[in-house]
């Protein structure tokens, strides 16, 4: 492992614990919510870049904004940085109210998966913190299919994370 790996492994790790737990968090929201006014698939597409021109939705991006690598070093072995990531999810449905409340529920779903929690890589020699700083949501837009006869909306949903990185340097070649 290499700290010059770091953004490619931090966001392996939160798109993997994204696809571990969505289903079932989702799953709870619907419960809770106690109203199947609107679906709540899992996501069908995951992407790290911006630029999807064409994906099937939910879709989560999960975006790495800015890296900060710090000089001063938790003990001899180990190194720190902290980065600001941006998971996105875009919904469509029916009516404006409805993928409202699918956005909703969806930002419902993500916080217990992504805010305040600790994710370990599979050899236990990284570990991240994540925490969701704010949550953003896009206004409504109006989808027009030419083939069909009825609207689509569409909306997304934006959680910025705030990712401590603590990374195991023991056995790495200086």
């Amino acid at each position: 492992m290499s700290a010059y790996k770091l953004a490619e492994i931090i966001v392996d790790l939160i798109q993997d614990s994204i696809k571990q737990n969505i289903a079932a968090t989702l799953a709870a929201v619907r419960e809770e919510r106690d109203d199947p006014i609107v679906t709540t698939e899992p996501p069908r597409e995951y992407f790290i870049y911006e630029t999807a021109h064409v994906y099937r939705p939910p879709a989560v991006f999960t975006i790495i904004r800015d890296q900060n690598i710090r000089d001063e070093v938790m003990n001899p072995n180990h190194i720190n940085s902290s980065c600001d990531i941006v998971v996105a999810v875009v919904v469509e449905d029916r009516t404006e109210r409805l993928v409202t409340i699918k956005a909703w529920r969806y930002q419902a779903a993500l916080m217990p998966i992504l805010h305040q929690v600790s994710l370990t890589n599979a050899n236990g020699s990284l570990r991240i913190f994540s925490r969701v700083q704010n949550c953003q949501f896009s206004g409504v837009v109006n989808i027009k299919n030419e083939k069909s006869t009825e609207n689509t909306f569409r909306k997304e949903v934006s959680l910025r994370l705030h990712i401590e990185h603590i990374e195991n340097l023991q056995g790495i070649p200086t």
